[in-house]
């Protein structure tokens, strides 16, 4: 039944997208400046969304769906910032004004927060927490990075000195992961 509704599903949004392209190829939407070159996120985006209907319809809830789903989500937004090249809500040192795919060397931090969402956002469907480290990992690389990338760094460079001390933390955790949770397995 659900996999029915799921091919169902799928059928009309590929039904409606091919009906808006069609209307967009033979000028219905005259007033409005669309081509496949500024929304081509939005498949991305949607394919992410289809991924979270799956799972959410699947009966074996695979946290893998939720992986690939919430990146599908994110990535197909951040690429609308190119794309459409919308502006922050801030100025930095390196960027202001619209963005464009040559700003993309100062917003690379943004691919490691976004993994680290979906890593962690699996690890909180799944019975296992085995993701999360890599979740919050990368989260962390993504967040410390973009101040620098932005040139927003004033005063982080003394706390940067203290990185290894993440590398100390998650070797401390995970011995005690082994000692307390590695007898009961």
């Amino acid at each position: 039944m659900r996999e029915r509704f799921l091919s169902i599903i799928s059928a009309v949004v590929i039904i409606l997208v091919g009906l808006f392209f069609l209307l967009n190829n033979v000028g219905a939407f005259e007033d409005v400046e669309l081509d496949l070159e500024k929304l081509w996120p939005g498949f991305v985006f949607l394919a992410g969304l289809a991924f979270w209907l799956q799972f959410f319809m699947d009966r074996a809830r695979d946290p893998g769906l939720v992986l690939v789903g919430t990146a599908g989500v994110l990535l197909g937004l951040f690429f609308f910032l190119f794309t459409l090249n919308l502006e922050l809500p801030f100025e930095t040192e390196n960027l202001s004004g619209p963005i464009d795919w040559d700003d993309s060397a100062y917003l690379w931090p943004a691919y490691p927060l976004i993994g680290g969402i979906a890593f962690v956002l699996m690890s909180l469907f799944s019975r296992k927490r085995d993701e999360l480290g890599v979740g919050l990992v990368a989260m962390a690389v993504g967040i410390v990075a973009f101040p620098f990338t932005l040139g927003q760094s004033e005063g982080l460079e003394e706390l940067v000195k203290f990185w290894p001390v993440l590398l100390i933390l998650l070797g401390v955790v995970s011995l005690l992961r082994f000692a307390f949770l590695g007898r009961r397995r």
